[in-house]
């Protein structure tokens, strides 16, 4: 018995070392990047930002 666990083991193992790298470097390919040569859009702030109420 002892030796059919050790067996399990160092497959499931030898196959999470596989398949854990090939899965996470996937995901990392797949990933989308943002554009590059997008213009920044600047956030103004609102015309009565002092907190003052308009009169």
């Amino acid at each position: 018995m002892k030796r059919a666990h050790r067996t399990a083991h160092a497959r499931i193992w030898t196959i999470l070392g596989i398949l854990l790298p090939l899965v996470f470097f996937t995901i990392l390919a797949l990933r989308q990047t943002p554009p590059v040569d997008r213009p920044a859009v600047l956030i103004e702030a609102p015309e009565n930002s002092s907190g003052e109420a308009a009169q």
